[in-house]
């Protein structure tokens, strides 16, 4: 059950923005980066992102935005091809992945989609997703430590997800966000599922 807890006071984008992103900041600064926390997020975001994603254009949320970013994750930017294949594998350079990986991951996603019929909360995690540059870049660190060299999932998504670019995914789906005229309390539980899903992983 995803504690109720204050963020935001309103759904406008720039509030959400910056409140999201500071909340992300302060958090990430306790997170373990181990092997094994590294690969239970593989399995725990993809490929449940991108349904997660694809129930929102199916919902007829964000019209076009939306589509694109099914479009991007299914068939890629580029040549990249299929964002969660492109995920798994670059987390499988770590080793091959284990059962418990599956099952913690399993469990951890399993909380987002008890939110899919209250489309906004999921819209509100996906954002703080796309957000989450410093994580991002933290893996990639951790993961070059350990002697991985292939980067393409992190170029991929430092351009996706691009936070100061009017085409990354975070500001088009906040631009959604207040098109939808989301409730504060939507985005707040959205805002808390995103901390509860990086908690379970990362501060093990």
């Amino acid at each position: 059950m995803v504690e109720k807890r204050f963020f935001v006071s309103s759904n406008k984008k720039e509030e959400v923005f910056t409140k999201t992103i500071e909340i992300i900041e302060k958090d990430r600064k306790h997170y373990k980066y181990t092997v094994d926390n590294m690969q239970t997020y593989a399995q725990a975001i993809q490929p449940h992102f991108t349904m997660w994603v694809n129930a929102m254009h199916i919902l007829g949320i964000g019209g076009e935005i939306t589509e694109e970013n099914c479009r991007d994750e299914m068939f890629g930017l580029g040549d990249e091809g299929n964002h969660s294949i492109l995920c798994l594998d670059y987390f499988s350079q770590l080793g091959e992945f284990q059962l418990h990986h599956y099952a913690n991951g399993y469990k951890i996603a399993k909380q987002v989609y008890q939110y899919l019929k209250n489309p906004m909360v999921v819209l509100s995690f996906l954002i703080a997703n796309e957000l989450n540059s410093g994580v991002v870049e933290d893996l990639e660190n951790a993961l070059s430590v350990l002697g991985v060299k292939d980067t393409t999932y992190v170029d991929v998504h430092k351009e996706a997800d691009s936070i100061t670019s009017e085409d990354g995914h975070a500001i088009k789906l906040l631009k959604v966000l207040e098109m939808e005229n989301a409730s504060v309390e939507d985005i707040n539980l959205g805002i808390q599922l995103y901390r509860d899903f990086y908690n379970d992983i990362f501060l093990n």
